[in-house]
């Protein structure tokens, strides 16, 4: 089988001697290895080795977007690229668009953790999604095992976004802006008939499923959704600056505390604002080509 497509990949290891090592092999397939975006000239099937070689893990990135990654614009199933080493994949990052019910609509993904990472590009990105995980101590090997569900190990939950707010949960017509939310995807817009279209990550996963419906494994993680205070209607910076201050993270805010805490910060609006939003009362508008969904009091 052919394969075509770049798919990009997180690349863990233990020590920064294992990364140096591994930044100078891959010296000889990197055409520049100073920039920050990298293309490399190798499959996954041959990258694997190299990771394992310096001690590191290798996990899909954001598999379902329809930019570089294995689901999205290589392959229709993971076994293809990796085929006997498949099994050295032991985890997998689900990205903005896509949650732990979609996912386990594809029967290869059931052995595997899935892990949810933010794929943050700016310093207030950081940890918009993040992964709870039972470990004995801070350190690399206890991670693994918990990815592998090892000794105890675990991922105890997945904290994302609801998927309809990632950039491309849904097909989005590049001619006419339009983002299409048809029950079947489509190659077309429905609208002006251009197949100039982004396909969305839940309508990539229509089209590969091989489950009827969404079943998790036993041991899968909740995984719990969060809308970031800067999605939240009529939170400005300024506001959000004051949450911070008074409460210390995000985390904190989104989850944890009363409404009448968030309210003597922040007034009543906004404070209930949060909360509907924590409860999944909001109403939310798919995102697709590019472009957050949005939320609003519906």
């Amino acid at each position: 089988m052919e394969i075509n497509g770049a798919a990009h990949n997180v690349c863990f290891f233990p020590h920064l001697k294992d990364i140096k090592a591994f930044s100078k092999e891959m010296q000889k397939h990197i055409k520049n290895i100073t920039l920050s975006t990298q293309r490399s000239d190798i499959s996954g099937y041959e990258l694997i080795d190299i990771v394992e070689k310096y001690n590191g893990i290798l996990i899909p990135a954001h598999a379902f977007t329809p930019h570089k990654s294995y689901y999205g614009n290589c392959v229709d199933s993971l076994k293809d690229v990796f085929k006997e080493k498949f099994n050295k994949i032991f985890a997998l990052e689900l990205g903005l668009s896509a949650d732990t019910y979609l996912a386990d609509m594809i029967s290869e993904l059931e052995n595997i953790t899935f892990v949810t990472n933010s794929d943050a590009h700016s310093l207030p990105k950081i940890a918009r999604e993040y992964n709870k995980m039972q470990l004995e101590d801070i350190s690399f090997k206890e991670v693994v095992m918990a990815l592998k569900n090892e000794n105890g190990r675990k991922i105890l939950a997945n904290y994302g976004l609801d998927p309809k707010l990632g950039k491309y949960h849904r097909t989005y017509c590049d001619n006419c802006n339009t983002t299409i939310e048809t029950k079947e995807p489509v190659q077309k817009c429905p609208k002006c008939g251009s197949d100039k279209v982004t396909f969305g990550v839940f309508d990539r996963i229509e089209l590969i499923r091989d489950k009827k419906e969404s079943k998790s494994p036993a041991n899968r993680p909740q995984y719990i959704y969060q809308i970031p205070l800067q999605f939240v209607p009529g939170m400005g910076g300024k506001s959000i600056d004051k949450l911070l201050a008074n409460f210390g993270t995000e985390m904190t805010i989104l989850h944890k505390l009363s409404k009448d805490d968030i309210e003597a910060v922040v007034g009543e609006k906004l404070a209930e604002n949060i909360v509907r939003a924590r409860e999944g009362k909001m109403h939310i508008q798919s995102g697709g080509g590019g472009i957050y969904g949005k939320v609003s009091n519906g």
